[in-house]
């Protein structure tokens, strides 16, 4: 069993760094439908990672912020695997690579959370939800 605040930062922290991972691919999107669904999904994270940090704030807690090593570590990755290949079959390919790993951790944390909040059951689930439809929104660029 993972408290709240555990859980809730897990998704503060992954909703950064899927921000993060978005930024790094962004500039190498030419296509201009995968642009946009690149410019949403960013969008979409940094929804709920404000929200996220607003239920920890009104629990007393705070979520952390993903560490610059890991943030730079993520955007060389990124600039490495598009040296070799910027088309938009790639890119989505990456991007759903990331949301992928995000559904099988946000599954694990939502499994270990006994419930509690309904708000952060909620939370959850919206987020789960999201990389979910995030997967289904890329596939057809790839």
């Amino acid at each position: 069993m993972i408290p709240e605040n555990e859980l809730l930062q897990y998704i503060h922290k992954t909703a950064e760094i899927g921000c993060e991972g978005i930024l790094a691919v962004m500039d190498a999107a030419e296509d201009t439908g995968l642009k946009k669904e690149l410019s949403r999904q960013l969008a979409e994270y940094r929804g709920f990672e404000r929200d996220a940090e607003e239920l920890l704030r009104r629990r007393g807690s705070f979520g952390g912020d993903v560490s610059t090593m890991s943030k730079l570590s993520a955007r060389a990755m990124s600039a490495g695997k598009l040296l070799l290949d910027r088309s938009p079959s790639h890119i989505a390919e990456m991007t759903i690579e990331g949301n992928n790993m995000g559904i099988s951790k946000t599954l694990q944390h939502l499994h270990d959370y006994g419930g509690g909040h309904p708000e952060t059951l909620d939370l959850a689930n919206r987020f789960l939800a999201a990389q979910r439809a995030n997967v289904e929104s890329l596939q057809p660029y790839l």
